[in-house]
């Protein structure tokens, strides 16, 4: 029989025993059916095909039978390789409320089903795995004379029990099955079984949002895939049966890279198979994805939590209710965020903190992390388009008049930061300016170019603005008073009014002092 027309009658098998759990008409006719294909297997012995010793040699458990001539292979064999488990339909615990089942689109209905049959191929997994482990304790305990009604028999039927809850046919279990003298076989395809349940739980963990979880759900489907190919060897090693799980798995693989278009490399094919030797590696890279994603859940948690703290503090201080407190836990928090991986040209971080920065004070100390965003919204800020109305929003306080009055007809020097054109020509309107010379900053970039700026005698202040600045206001400041200059520091934005105040409050006398009567001639 065809590999590919197997495997998809084992799906079909699944997706029956899936609906007949809460489908009692469908039960009945798959009881009338087996009924059926029962007695149509039953016959007289010598009008069944005869199987030459060769082709039963052929095929051995666990793989696909190939046809040996271009003709047609008989339509049963004489014997089969293992026997059939024992319908189960129907044995599921009854729910206790009905379910209906809507129509679907195929292709969903089709993934959810397969998505659906995970849980159960991981559970049935786990039970073989314990099964197998019975088995050996089981024969070893026969052997030494252990009483079977008191404490085989009991053993067997808890087990057994627990396969029929969940429909896993415990092959293991039965008694066509031989037990290999050697238990660590058996104990090394426990642990494949067990290594296939668990890369099911990782991938399944990264299930619901795999499109985000790439960067892990990728590499969890090539530890499945290595998984799933390892236990069929080790089940053919074993001399047991095809195992239906094995091939769900497979089968899974195969739907979710075609529809996330994803491609597994190897052990997707027969002619590549894992190697069964390879468990405790396997085991251990199963291990360290897993860690490693959590941790990447809990810093996603994490930078959650930090950008909702973050968009608490800048409301408060949008709403006119913040202080210095506030301004002290938006820095921490975007330092964090920064620190933590997420880059200073973030959107997020950036529309956060752009509506209040105008109103940022001066602080005493700025960390890293705050420091580069503050350059990258610098840089945004310099090269987004103007508004359509570059008239500023905010009106003019009357330290804006006072300093246009003392800079009216002179020049004055801005350091740091980029160059807004926006920015720039409403200074040197408001502030009644000839020139507004703007001198932009570059990390470790000498500062002595900027000293014949300075010197001009047309220059009136030197305005350094120290949250763009990468430089420290104490080399700019001997320039100034070398050339008898005043220089002005402005912690916030380049608002008018921001700007004009901290002339006034910082420089006025020595402005009047270097341009007499201007209060005095009035406007």
């Amino acid at each position: 029989m065809d590999e590919e027309l197997v495997r998809s009658i084992a799906s079909l098998v699944t997706r029956l025993s899936a609906l007949a759990a809460t489908d009692q008409g469908l039960r009945d006719d798959l009881r009338v059916l087996a009924g059926a294909l029962a007695k149509a297997a039953e016959g007289p012995a010598e009008e069944a095909p005869p199987t030459s010793p060769g082709q039963a040699d052929a095929t051995g458990p666990g793989i696909a039978p190939e046809p040996a001539s271009a003709e047609p292979a008989p339509a049963a064999p004489a014997s089969p390789p293992s026997p059939l488990p024992e319908l189960t339909f129907g044995r599921a615990a009854p729910s206790h409320q009905p379910v209906r089942i809507e129509p679907l689109r195929w292709e969903a209905s089709k993934r959810a089903a397969m998505d659906s049959e995970l849980p159960a191929v991981e559970a049935r997994c786990r039970l073989k795995a314990e099964g197998i482990r019975w088995a050996a304790t089981r024969s070893r305990r026969i052997e030494e004379g252990a009483d079977f009604r008191l404490e085989i028999a009991p053993r067997d039927r808890e087990i057994l029990d627990r396969a029929g809850e969940i429909s896993c046919f415990l092959w293991m279990n039965s008694p066509d099955f031989t037990i290999p003298r050697d238990f660590s076989a058996l104990e090394d395809l426990a642990g494949w079984y067990e290594a296939l349940a668990d890369a099911i739980a990782l991938v399944r963990s990264m299930l619901p949002d795999a499109e985000a979880n790439r960067e892990f759900f990728e590499p969890a489907l090539d530890l499945m895939a290595e998984a799933q190919s390892a236990l069929r060897v080790a089940v053919d090693r074993a001399d047991g049966p095809r195992d239906g799980d094995q091939y769900r798995a497979y089968d899974w693989l195969r739907d979710v890279t075609a529809r996330e278009r994803i491609y597994i490399s190897r052990h997707m094919r027969i002619d590549d198979p894992a190697d069964p030797a390879r468990l405790p590696e396997l085991e251990n890279r199963i291990e360290d994805l897993d860690a490693r994603f959590q941790q990447s859940r809990d810093r996603g948690k994490r930078r959650k939590s930090v950008l909702s703290q973050l968009r608490y503090h800048v409301k408060r201080i949008d709403s006119g209710k913040g202080d210095e407190h506030d301004w002290r836990k938006i820095v921490e928090s975007v330092d964090e965020l920064v620190a933590g991986g997420t880059p200073p040209s973030s959107v997020e971080i950036r529309e956060a903190i752009l509506p209040v920065l105008e109103a940022m004070p001066d602080l005493d100390s700025i960390p890293a992390g705050f420091q580069l965003v503050l350059k990258e919204i610098d840089r945004y800020l310099a090269t987004r388009a103007p508004a359509p109305e570059s008239a500023p929003a905010e009106r003019p306080t009357p330290e804006v008049a006072l300093a246009a009055r003392l800079l009216a007809g002179r020049s004055a020097v801005l350091i740091g930061g980029s160059r807004r054109p926006g920015a720039h020509e409403a200074l040197k309107a408001a502030l009644n300016l000839a020139e507004l010379t703007w001198l932009e900053t570059k990390e470790h970039e000498s500062i002595d170019h900027f000293e014949p700026y300075v010197a001009r005698p047309d220059v009136a202040v030197v305005l350094l603005a120290i949250r763009w600045s990468s430089h420290s206001f104490g080399e700019v400041r001997r320039f100034c008073d070398r050339h008898g200059k005043p220089m002005v520091r402005l912690p916030g934005g380049y608002g008018v009014n921001q700007v004009a105040a901290q002339v006034v409050a910082q420089c006025s006398e020595q402005l009047q002092e270097g341009w007499r009567g201007g209060l005095d001639s009035g406007p």
